[in-house]
């Protein structure tokens, strides 16, 4: 856990302090908001990515499938000395 804290604290994304044996930590919100803004940007690009393979699957299903033709395996022979 401590390494996680430091991670975001190097970051900027929290403050730590020290109160006796007591480490309290705070976020901070403005790195907080330029991180979210930037993620903002890629979630409105993959929802419209998502979005566009939807219509394209549902235009898919609803062609008809094109009849495939299933090999059927050869029966197979009794070995010598089997009872068939």
């Amino acid at each position: 856990m401590t390494k996680h804290l430091k991670v975001l604290e190097r970051a900027g994304l929290i403050t730590r302090s020290r109160a006796a044996q007591w480490r309290p930590c705070r976020l901070a919100p403005a790195p907080l908001k330029t991180a979210n803004d930037w993620l903002e940007h890629y979630r409105q690009f993959w929802e419209g990515s998502f979005d566009r393979l939807e219509d394209y699957l549902a235009d898919l299903q609803g062609q008809p499938r094109p009849k495939r033709t299933r090999k059927v395996a050869p029966p197979k022979k009794a070995r010598t000395g089997e009872k068939t």
